[in-house]
C-alpha cells in the first residue's frame, strides 16, 4: 500500500531527471540530446557516458531529491551540502593547471559555476553555509574532490573532469527542470525566481548546443591526457563521485518516507497554485 501511495504521489514530480531520461527521445529531451550528439560517440565523452549505465543510481538520486522537498529545513540541509560540494569542486577547478582541466574550466567556468547561486538559495530560507557545516558524507565527498585536484597537479591528469561531468551534467540533463517542483513543494518559503542554482541562463536555454560543446571539450581534455590509463582514471573518478553522491543523498535517512512527504508537498502546491489561478469568464459573463 505504501509503495502504491508513493508511486501515485511520485507521478506528480513531473520533469525530474529520472523522468527526463525515461521520456521519449524528442530532439530536445535529455535522451534525445544524448542520442543525437556527435561528440559523445567517441573519445573521452563516450567513456564518460558509459558510466550512466555502469554506476549512475537514478533511483537513489530521484528519491533523495524528492526527500529534500519534505520540509524547508530538509531542503536547507540538502542545499547546504550541495553548496559545500560545489565550493570544493569549483575551488579545485579554479586552481587547476593541468592541460586536461584548465582549458575546460577557462571555457565553461562562467556558465557552470553554482556555488554563488547556492549561497543565495540558502539565504532565501534563512540559512547559510556556516549554519549548516559539512556533514560527514559531504566532507568525505569534498576530500575526494580535493584529492583528485592534487593528483591532477602531480601528473597532469584529468580527474576533476570526472567530478565536473558528474555534477554539471546532472544539473543540465535533469536538475534545471527541478526549479518549478521545488517552488510548488516549498512555497511560500521558496518563491518565484528560485532556486537559482537550477538556472543556467542562456547556457541552459541552449541546452542541446551547450551539451555538445561540453562533450567536445571533454574530448579535447582526453586528447591532452598522456595515456589510456589516464583517461580511465577520469572514468573511475566519475564512478567515485556517483558513490559519494549516493552517500550524501541518503545520509539523513528516512529517504522513502521523506520522498513521500516531498511528493505530497508537491501535489499540494500544484493544487494550491491551480486554485489561485484567475477563473476564466463564463460565456454569459463575457457577453455581458
Amino acid at each position: 500500500q505504501a509503495m502504491g501511495s508513493f508511486a501515485k504521489a511520485w507521478s506528480q514530480l513531473g520533469n525530474i531527471a529520472a523522468a527526463r531520461l525515461a521520456a521519449p527521445a524528442t530532439s530536445n529531451s535529455s535522451r534525445g540530446i544524448l542520442q543525437a550528439s556527435v561528440e559523445n560517440k567517441t573519445g573521452l565523452s563516450r567513456m564518460l557516458d558509459s558510466t550512466l549505465r555502469e554506476g549512475h543510481d537514478m533511483k537513489t538520486f530521484g528519491l533523495g531529491t524528492a526527500a529534500s522537498l519534505a520540509s524547508v529545513e530538509r531542503y536547507a540541509r540538502f542545499t547546504a551540502a550541495m553548496y559545500h560540494v560545489y565550493t570544493a569542486m569549483e575551488s579545485s577547478l579554479d586552481a587547476a593547471k593541468s592541460p586536461a582541466v584548465a582549458p575546460f574550466w577557462s571555457s565553461f567556468g562562467g556558465d557552470l559555476r553554482r556555488s554563488d547561486a547556492l549561497a543565495l538559495d540558502l539565504a532565501d530560507v534563512a540559512a547559510s553555509p556556516s549554519s549548516h557545516p559539512p556533514t560527514p558524507a559531504t566532507r568525505d565527498y569534498m576530500r575526494a574532490i580535493e584529492a583528485a585536484g592534487a593528483k591532477d597537479e602531480e601528473d597532469g591528469g584529468g580527474r576533476l573532469i570526472g567530478h565536473a561531468y558528474c555534477r554539471y551534467f546532472a544539473d543540465l540533463m535533469g536538475g534545471q527542470f527541478l526549479a518549478a517542483p521545488t517552488r510548488y513543494a516549498l512555497s511560500p518559503a521558496v518563491g518565484e525566481g528560485t532556486p537559482r542554482h537550477y538556472d543556467f541562463g542562456a547556457f541552459g536555454a541552449e541546452r542541446k548546443a551547450s551539451v555538445e560543446r561540453l562533450y567536445a571539450s571533454f574530448n579535447e581534455a582526453g586528447d591532452a591526457l598522456a595515456s589510456e590509463a589516464a583517461r580511465r582514471a577520469v572514468v573511475e573518478e566519475v564512478l567515485l563521485a556517483y558513490r559519494h553522491n549516493v552517500a550524501v543523498y541518503t545520509e539523513e535517512g528516512a529517504v522513502w518516507s521523506g520522498a513521500l512527504r516531498g511528493a505530497a508537498n508537491l501535489a499540494g502546491g500544484v493544487a494550491r497554485a491551480k486554485l489561485q489561478m484567475p477563473r476564466a469568464a463564463a460565456p454569459s459573463e463575457a457577453a455581458a
